[in-house]
Formats: C-alpha cells, sequence, structure tokens
C-alpha cells in the first residue's frame, strides 16, 4: 500500500511539475497570436522576433518599427519590447510577465537615471529616429510593465513610464511620468485602459504650456461592429504666451463614445469646462455636446487615403480638392448627420446658448451636383437655434482705433451685427437682455424666425 501511496504522489507530483512547461507553451502559442494581431493593428511593422522558453521562465523579444519608417537606414527608429515572462504555478501562482519597452535617441534625453544622448538632427530625422541606440544594454527603459495572466486567461497590467525631459531645437518638454493599468481578457475581447500622468511642461520661443493631473480611461470592444468609449479629466491648462494674454482652463471634462454599426461611424462626445480665464476675464462653466451619425467608414477610409496621397504627391489645392470630390460626394449619399446638441457657455455679459442639426437626404447627381448646387440645398435638413446677449454683442462690436488689424472676435461681432440687420437675430421676447434665431431648412425651403427667406440672406455678403 505505501508503495502504491508513493507511485501516485510520484505521478501526482511528475503531473504538476509540467503545469509551468504546459503554461510556457501556452504563452509562447498566445504570444505569437498577438504579435500577428497586435503591430498591424498599431500600424507597426514587426522586424524581429525571438523566444526562449524554459521550464519556468522564458524570455522574449520583438522588435518593430514604425511603418512609415520603414525605408529609412537599417536601425533607424526601431524599438524593443522585452518580455520576462515567469510561468508561475496556476492554479496556486498567476503567470506573471514584466515587459519594457528599450530604445534610445540621437537627441537628447535625460531620465530620472541621468541617461543622456545629444540631439542633433532635423525635424524629420527627429520624428523617424527618435529613438536610435547600436545596442540593447544602452537602450533607456522608456516603459515598464508588469501583468498578471488570471487562470481563466485575463490579464491585468501595471505600466509605468519614468520622467523624462527631452530637450529639441527650441522645444523643451518636462513629463513627470505616467502610470496605468491595462484590463485585457483572454480572447481579446475587451481592453480597458486607466492611465495618469500628474504633470506635462512644453516651453518653445513662443510660449509654455502646463497640463496638470490628466486622467484618461478608453474601453475598447474589437470586432465587426466595435465599439469605443473614452472619459479625459485635465485639472487645468496653463497657456502662457510671450505676446499674448494668459489663459487659464480649469476642470476640463471630455467623454466619448464610438460605434461602427453595419460599417457606419457613430460617435457622441460631451464636453465640459469649469472656468476659463484670458488675462484678467473669466468665463464658465461651459458644456458643449456632439454627435456624429452614419458616416460610412469605407468611404472616409477612401477619402483618407486618397487625401494621404495628395498631399504626398504635392499637388496644388484645386487638384487636390478635385480629386478629393468623388468620394466627397459619396460619403453624402449616405446620409451623414452632424449635431451640437447643447452649447452652453456663461460670460460677463449673460449665457450663450445653441443648437445645431444637419442631416444629409440621399441623392442622385454624384459629383455633377457640384455644378449644381441646387441639389445638394434641397438634399439639406438643417435646425439651428441661439440666444446671445445684447451686451455681448454690443462689446463684440465696438469700435477699434484707426488702422487697428480686425480680430476674430471683431470679425464675429461685424457678423451678428449683420444678422441683426438682417432680422436673422432678433429681440427675444421672453427676455430682453438677448437675441434670439430660430433657422430651419428642408427641401431646399428657408425659414427664418418663422417667416420664409431666400437661402441668400444666411450667407455672408
Amino acid at each position: 500500500m505505501k508503495k502504491i501511496i508513493l507511485v501516485i504522489a510520484l505521478l501526482i507530483l511528475a503531473a504538476v511539475s509540467t503545469i509551468p512547461y504546459w503554461t510556457g507553451i501556452e504563452a509562447e502559442k498566445r504570444f505569437t497570436k498577438l504579435n500577428h494581431k497586435f503591430y498591424p493593428a498599431a500600424n507597426m511593422k514587426l522586424v524581429d522576433t525571438t523566444y526562449q522558453r524554459g521550464w519556468f521562465r522564458s524570455v522574449a523579444q520583438s522588435t518593430f518599427e514604425m511603418s512609415e519608417a520603414s525605408n529609412t537606414a537599417a536601425n533607424d527608429g526601431r524599438l524593443t519590447f522585452v518580455h520576462d515572462i515567469d510561468h508561475g504555478f496556476l492554479p496556486i501562482t498567476d503567470a506573471t510577465i514584466h515587459t519594457t519597452l528599450r530604445t534610445g535617441s540621437d537627441m537628447e534625453v535625460q531620465s530620472t537615471e541621468g541617461s543622456k544622448i545629444e540631439a542633433q538632427a532635423s525635424t524629420q530625422k527627429f520624428l523617424n529616429n527618435i529613438f536610435v541606440s547600436t545596442s540593447v544594454s544602452e537602450k533607456p527603459t522608456l516603459l515598464d510593465m508588469r501583468t498578471k495572466v488570471q487562470i481563466n486567461g485575463d490579464t491585468v497590467s501595471t505600466l509605468k513610464i519614468p520622467p523624462l525631459t527631452v530637450k529639441y531645437d527650441k522645444a523643451h518638454l518636462q513629463w513627470q511620468g505616467l502610470q496605468g493599468k491595462v484590463y485585457t481578457k483572454h480572447n481579446l475581447a475587451a481592453v480597458r485602459t486607466e492611465i495618469h500622468t500628474p504633470q506635462i511642461q512644453l516651453e518653445t520661443d513662443k510660449g509654455r504650456i502646463v497640463v496638470q493631473n490628466a486622467k484618461l480611461q478608453i474601453s475598447v470592444q474589437p470586432g465587426a461592429d466595435s465599439k469605443q468609449s473614452a472619459s479625459l479629466s485635465i485639472a487645468d491648462i496653463l497657456l502662457h504666451g510671450k505676446q499674448t494674454p494668459q489663459v487659464k482652463l480649469e476642470g476640463i471634462q471630455v467623454e466619448g463614445n464610438n460605434n461602427i454599426v453595419s460599417n457606419k461611424l457613430m460617435i457622441t462626445v460631451k464636453t465640459g469646462l469649469l472656468q476659463a480665464q484670458v488675462g484678467a476675464d473669466r468665463y464658465g462653466p461651459g458644456y458643449g455636446d456632439f454627435e456624429l451619425k452614419n458616416w460610412h467608414m469605407p468611404t472616409l477610409s477612401r477619402l483618407q487615403n486618397t487625401w494621404v496621397k495628395t498631399q504626398n504627391q504635392g499637388l496644388p489645392k484645386e487638384m487636390a480638392m478635385l480629386r478629393l470630390a468623388p468620394e466627397g460626394m459619396a460619403l453624402l449619399k449616405h446620409s451623414p448627420e452632424f449635431a451640437i446638441t447643447r452649447l452652453n457657455l456663461n460670460m460677463p455679459e449673460g449665457e450663450v446658448r445653441g443648437q445645431l442639426w444637419v442631416k444629409m437626404a440621399p441623392f442622385e447627381g454624384g459629383i455633377f451636383a457640384l455644378f449644381n448646387p441646387q441639389l445638394l440645398i434641397n438634399a439639406i435638413s438643417a435646425q439651428l437655434e441661439m440666444h446671445i446677449p445684447q451686451a455681448l454683442l454690443r462689446q463684440l462690436t465696438e469700435e477699434t482705433s484707426p488702422g487697428a488689424q480686425p480680430t476674430a472676435r471683431k470679425t464675429i461681432g461685424q457678423h451678428l451685427k449683420t444678422w441683426v440687420e438682417k432680422g436673422i437675430l432678433i429681440p427675444d421676447e421672453d427676455n430682453k437682455d438677448y437675441y434670439r434665431s430660430q433657422i430651419h431648412l428642408e427641401g431646399g425651403v428657408l425659414q427664418v424666425n418663422g417667416q420664409p427667406r431666400p437661402i441668400a440672406v444666411i450667407l455672408p455678403d
């Protein structure tokens, strides 16, 4: 009986001891699968990959470059992921992966450890060869990530990017590092990322920008009908120009959802601003909500590719627009919609409020509609509502000194004044301190404040 128990114990021990080995085999399979999916999706070119599998521990490396830099000289613009994989002892301990991103640069980079490389490159070379070095041992660590692989295959990664000071030409970037977590389902069906950086400061010969306490969350569900959502919060942004008034934006919030349904893109974005300070003037709070619907993804992709080709070929603006026109007209045939569902901004003179909705109905005529604008106008459905304080309009149209250059603020004021003269902006019956306007366009018929008007009335003179 003792021998039988001993044999069984030895068999169990042998079986259990093979768990890390089989975990290593599975890890290698997932590593290969991830390489095939991740790099093309991130617009990167995988140059070389190695995997050294042991019984309890494996080491993998992946060297890649940005696709745009693939035609540069050897080793230019290449980065290397190094993965140190502890197979663990499931289900007692999780498998863990320690990943570092290593690289160097021909620009001056000084990290907390004091690594420093001189930069003497053109802007293009800086972009293509932002991190270049001669050997792995010399490369500073730009990313440190530790991943736990749970028994069901889901992963939780804790990442850290060290503080960096980057000097290039007249630009000086100081980044106080980044911390975050990435939660990934075993089949890559969902990925959620949470990152935080305490401060980013950029200083140039034009001025200084300081971003304080930025937090970003992104959730992605890949697939044919993919879903993405993101939220961004920033404590404040300071813009200090050397020849312009100081601007400070506080309490910035942005939330967005991105869905692709039947090849059509749907986007919803909500924004909020607690306060904006421009010089001695203060504005806020302010809110803006936006929507995009029925934007055909294949057509958008072709439009983007055509635009890139025209830029690479250096075509004149008129020729580039002619190349883009067919795809632009094709996009309009899918009935895209754009809406500003909420626009509110508190100002010293009062609150500015507005809404806008624009939809394109299917129409015939193709590119020939460019030569008959009435076809496009007949296909547009639009509605605009706005409320503007009378005191604000008076301030925007105040006389300036002779010879003074017109500003964007002054130009907006002149357009609004023209709308008052044309009866597009009229006194608000419910609030005498405001102007209001309601504009509706349907089937080529324009109504302004309930009265039919020619379309030319809303066009700039």
